[in-house]
């Protein structure tokens, strides 16, 4: 597996209880060629003292008020919040004192499943510890992921990606370019068969 190290800066008092359109503080892992949407899968270290953000979006790029957001270590690295779209009241609270370290890396992971169940487990020296297992009746399609660090945190984030997907998706859209540009000189050939007059009028 490769990883990728990503920083994100405190991004202020912003979650999706205070802000409707939180998901544009989020940083998308689109934009580093990660999709965890593919294995309904994602696991990470996080370097933060606090308030670390992930988003699961019905989008790819994130911009849908169909979303969940989790907050570790939220309310100065005591709480673990689960909420469901903008301004839900009925959000997920677990304590987790310290789940957090300002200089040392956490892993964590996330799974979730089409009917609706998300689990957030932490990875440690001694084993693995189930924070969220929490099902929704109306589960949301996850398309995207974000990540995100807020209320005074900055955080350091080491996803893990796969070469093979990376690779695929190069070679695909290699493939989308080379036949975009034979496309293009296609159709200017045609043009060019089909007004013969109109090129030799052109001539000086």
């Amino acid at each position: 597996m490769d990883e990728i190290r990503i920083e994100t800066l405190d991004s202020g008092e912003t979650d999706s209880f205070e802000k409707p359109n939180v998901f544009d503080d989020y940083t998308s892992l689109s934009n580093y060629r990660v999709f965890p949407s593919e294995k309904q899968f994602f696991r990470f270290e996080i370097e933060a003292c606090h308030d670390a953000f992930i988003l699961l979006s019905a989008s790819i790029d994130l911009k849908s008020q169909d979303f969940y957001e989790i907050c570790i270590g939220g309310s100065s690295n005591q709480i673990t919040f689960l909420r469901r779209k903008y301004n839900d009241f009925n959000q997920l609270k677990i304590s987790t004192p310290n789940i957090l370290g300002c200089t040392e890396k956490s892993t964590f992971e996330i799974r979730w499943t089409l009917d609706g169940t998300i689990y957030l487990v932490k990875e440690s020296a001694v084993g693995t510890e189930t924070i969220i297992d929490w099902t929704d009746s109306i589960p949301l399609l996850i398309q995207g992921v974000g990540i995100m660090t807020g209320w005074g945190s900055d955080g350091i984030w080491i996803i893990e990606s796969s070469k093979y997907i990376l690779a695929v998706v190069m070679i695909v859209e290699g493939i989308i370019e080379i036949i975009r540009k034979f496309v293009q000189r296609l159709q200017n050939l045609l043009n060019h068969q089909e007004n013969p007059a109109a090129q030799q009028d052109d001539k000086p």
